[in-house]
């Protein structure tokens, strides 16, 4: 019985929910002394229409969503007020070009760390469901297929 406990304890490390949202995968790589921001990253699953409105994180003087587009040749960033996730359709943040930033840091991240985030989203009907997570900080040194950027 010990055992099937530790195997879904270990399951849902990696996970938070709430009533009509998962979140899963979330990360932030280490950062390097000085440095004042760091891109998180996540999946998100709502079962509902919904926006993804707000993130916080107390190791952060700011956390923002960011959009960033192609024109002309030149990548574009941008904070955005909100996400849109469509019911039942995984939405990576750190992938598709829209991300979430942890903006002037309180102290450098170090990996082995985790950084406490709090999440909302809204439905249609304007109720709203706040999740916690524990984003993992990863080494400077994992390897990484995606973006990064540390200096806005």
């Amino acid at each position: 019985m010990r055992y099937a406990i530790a195997i879904v304890m270990l399951f849902c490390a990696g996970q938070a929910w709430a009533e009509n949202v998962v979140v899963s995968d979330a990360s932030v790589r280490a950062t390097a002394p000085g440095q004042e921001s760091a891109a998180i990253r996540f999946s998100i699953t709502s079962k509902k229409e919904a926006r993804l409105v707000e993130i916080s994180s107390p190791v952060a003087g700011a956390v923002e969503i960011h959009s960033m587009t192609h024109d002309n040749g030149v990548m574009k960033m941008r904070a955005i007020e909100f996400l849109s996730l469509p019911a039942g359709k995984m939405v990576k943040l750190g992938v598709s070009g829209n991300h979430v930033m942890l903006l002037n840091l309180k102290n450098q991240l170090k990996a082995g760390d985790n950084v406490p985030l709090t999440i909302t989203v809204e439905f249609a009907d304007k109720r709203k469901e706040k999740i916690n997570v524990n984003a993992e900080v990863k080494s400077l040194a994992a390897s990484s297929n995606e973006h990064e950027h540390h200096a806005h």
